[in-house]
């Protein structure tokens, strides 16, 4: 059976100067969220790392062979392979740091659709813990949304 797509991130050209939710549309950069200076310097030391999990717990649910049926939502040949960070949160909660990435996977839509042919379609925010004593993320899980 067909398996899931190799993700590819798409990088959005224009400043989010607002900070304002992004879509595929607007093509913005990702609206950002620190409740300090000191949690953005902790996110941009350690997003490369962060944002690989982040794709790699997608492709592993994604790959269940679920996503493949035609009722299901999403539906792995309705995905272009493609997406973006749309949003980025990192605050502190009860001792610990909470992130929390929010990306939009593309899909396709059918011909007369309103929707472009090309659109999002997926949304995955994926959450992780920092704990600061031992200096370490893990993944807390995520959640799934039609966009």
């Amino acid at each position: 059976m067909e398996k899931p797509l190799k993700f590819k991130e798409i990088v959005m050209p224009y400043p989010n100067l607002e900070n304002t939710y992004t879509d595929y549309d607007r093509k913005l950069q990702p609206k950002m969220n620190f409740e300090s200076e000191d949690l953005k310097k902790l996110y941009l030391n350690h997003r490369k790392e962060l944002i690989e999990t982040a794709i790699k717990e997608c492709e592993e649910y994604l790959d269940a062979d679920d996503w493949m049926e035609e009722e299901t939502f999403p539906r792995i040949k309705d995905l272009t392979g493609e997406w973006y960070l749309a949003s980025v949160t990192v605050r502190n909660q009860d001792e610990e740091i909470i992130v929390q990435l929010y990306l939009h996977f593309l899909g396709y839509y059918p011909e007369g659709c309103a929707r472009k042919k090309i659109d999002d379609y997926l949304g995955m925010e994926a959450w992780f813990i920092y704990e600061p004593i031992k200096k370490t993320f893990s993944f807390d899980g995520f959640n799934t949304d039609a966009i």
